[in-house]
């Protein structure tokens, strides 16, 4: 895993509940336009939260 994936995985969870400044933010939609591994976690993690949110 590239050393970048790995801070993107980081920051995932705080991208996809809005916690982040701008500049992570654009960071982090940057990357998963070009990188499929984290644009599937960052996805995988919308779904978990979709899921957890009906029960």
């Amino acid at each position: 895993m590239k050393k970048e994936c790995e801070i993107i995985k980081d920051l995932l969870p705080n991208y996809i509940e809005n916690q982040i400044n701008d500049a992570t933010k654009d960071f982090v939609e940057e990357h998963i336009k070009t990188c499929n591994d984290c644009k599937e976690m960052l996805e995988y993690l919308n779904r978990q939260k979709k899921y957890h949110l009906r029960y």
